[in-house]
């Protein structure tokens, strides 16, 4: 029943990302059921989160749970139970970080594809840990990335997270000092961190810059700085969620169907800011890809 997940691959990104393309155009996405996430804290601040989500167009009730605790072990540890809609029947229990880490470097393939310059070719990454990597794999999907600029607060992780972007062959990767170095001229950037306080990222960053925040944020912590979340086009999974979890500053934004579907003139031409809160639909549509072996 439980299944065994593989390495997050080029493939599964690929394959995710167009599923949830289809899902977004075809009004799957938006014919989901998925109420807002239930976060439960006790009195040492230990969170205990559950995401549902229900489809009939994929036939499938996830419901992903969480636990996040500062302690001696993991920060988040969490599970997806899948059912099938039509018999009820517990198709499998995955991983819940391996569908995390798949939907996220799905879904910022598919933001990226939208609004980052058709020639980018430079990406700058702060951050080093094991969602950094699954950004560097939604851009590169879809955008050919030569270079690789990446700065941690811990300098040896941060080449550690170089090495493994040059084992995969196809781009330079180097180590920066600063988060400002590591964003300087960069064509996307890709925020993956657990700062409270906003980044100091590069001042100039080029006009045409996209930023794919992923980092957890609130109304009163997030990553970047509130001038840069104003002066860009902003992106987010849904609306309703973001204003709700991270600030009413989310209120104009454009949602990933909207995205997807809308003629958006010159998106690539000017700075765009993909701040990403999650959504248990996306969650959902991975799920379908994971299982579909399964699930016929």
């Amino acid at each position: 029943m439980t299944l065994v997940l593989p390495e997050v691959s080029t493939d599964d990104v690929t394959a995710v990302a167009e599923l949830m393309r289809d899902g977004l155009r075809g009004g799957a996405v938006r014919r989901m059921i998925v109420p807002m996430r239930q976060v439960v804290e006790d009195e040492r601040g230990v969170r205990f989160v559950s995401m549902p989500a229900v489809s009939a167009d994929h036939g499938l009730y996830i419901a992903k749970t969480a636990t996040i605790a500062h302690g001696p072990g993991p920060t988040v540890t969490s599970v997806v139970p899948v059912f099938s809609t039509a018999t009820g029947e517990l198709l499998a229990v995955l991983d819940g970080t391996a569908v995390t880490n798949l939907k996220c470097a799905a879904v910022t393939a598919v933001v990226t594809d939208r609004c980052a310059a058709p020639d980018s070719a430079v990406l700058g990454i702060i951050g080093s840990g094991v969602q950094a990597w699954h950004q560097y794999l939604g851009v590169s999907a879809v955008r050919e990335i030569s270079r690789v600029r990446v700065h941690s607060r811990t300098a040896a992780h941060a080449e550690a997270l170089c090495e493994r972007i040059r084992a995969a062959g196809r781009a330079r990767a180097v180590a920066c000092a600063s988060a400002a170095e590591a964003t300087f001229g960069a064509d996307v950037v890709s925020t993956a961190t657990t700062s409270v306080l906003p980044l100091p990222i590069a001042a100039d960053l080029p006009d045409h810059v996209h930023i794919n925040c992923m980092g957890a944020h609130t109304p009163q912590s997030r990553e970047l700085p509130r001038s840069l979340l104003a002066a860009g086009t902003l992106i987010v999974e849904s609306v309703e969620t973001a204003v709700a979890e991270a600030g009413e500053i989310h209120r104009a934004a454009l949602d990933l169907e909207a995205l997807e579907t809308g003629d958006h003139t010159r998106l690539d031409g000017r700075t765009t800011v993909f701040s990403s809160t999650g959504h248990a639909s996306l969650d959902l549509i991975t799920c379908a890809h994971l299982v579909a072996p399964q699930h016929r």
